[in-house]
């Protein structure tokens, strides 16, 4: 972020949170989508109320929650369970890398730069570094608050699909396992605002659909994300 773009007013106050909670709210929505759905099915597969609300808090992934309930619930070892969840987010090194040198210019704090990142999300992660690349005027509450927003709403999703599925199982008759797809399809329809993002990510999906053809794995994620950066680099390069 540019001087320049640090140095232009910001909102304090209720309107700063008011505007924090409004940019967030898609993805708000969303991960209270999920979370529900995750308490929901650990609930059913058998765990008490209160496992799926501290994964909710403690773990803070969505992918990887899954992946352990389904690891869990086949019986799969401690160790497989460990080194899936670490491949699934492994991303996330990258994530980190290129927001701590996107947020040198604010001057965060050790503690502010560890609540950040203890709530950074690929969600977060979309709004946070085009925003920033943008220039647009952020400070710390704004980051913070958002990831707060997020993960609140994602304990309190896993919480409330926790409790029905426990005494109201019988009401919830709603498929909602297109959420998590939903919401990343929302993200990437925001970001495409250019032709060269639109581009970039466009290879990024063709790149995928012909690995999925050829076999499932997850490498596939990463290297269609390499994919579709590369394309998305490319083209900045040449215009």
């Amino acid at each position: 972020m540019n001087e320049t773009s640090s140095s232009r007013p910001l909102m304090v106050g209720p309107q700063q949170r008011s505007r924090t909670f409004a940019e967030a709210s898609p993805v708000v929505a969303g991960y209270f989508t999920v979370s529900f759905v995750f308490g929901l099915m650990a609930v059913n597969a058998g765990m008490p109320v209160w496992l799926p609300v501290a994964m909710c808090l403690f773990v803070y992934a969505g992918a990887s929650q899954f992946a352990a309930l389904a690891l869990i619930t086949s019986g799969a070892s401690l160790t497989t369970i460990v080194l899936t969840t670490f491949l699934i987010n492994a991303r996330h090194m990258l994530m980190s890398v290129y927001m701590a040198k996107a947020l040198q210019a604010m001057g965060l704090s050790r503690l502010e730069r560890w609540c950040y990142a203890g709530g950074l999300t690929d969600e977060s992660f979309a709004f946070h570094s085009v925003k920033l690349g943008k220039g647009a005027p952020v400070n710390v509450r704004y980051l913070i608050g958002f990831n707060l927003y997020c993960h609140t709403s994602w304990v309190l999703g896993g919480l409330l699909g926790a409790i029905c599925a426990q005494y109201a199982a019988h009401l919830i008759k709603y498929q909602l396992d297109y959420a998590l797809t939903a919401m990343m399809l929302y993200v990437l329809v925001s970001l495409c605002n250019t032709r060269n993002k639109l581009i970039g990510a466009l290879a990024a999906v063709a790149c995928m659909g012909a690995l999925s053809l050829v076999g499932s794995s997850p490498f596939n994620v990463f290297i269609a994300t390499f994919v579709g950066c590369g394309v998305g680099v490319c083209l900045t390069k040449r215009s």
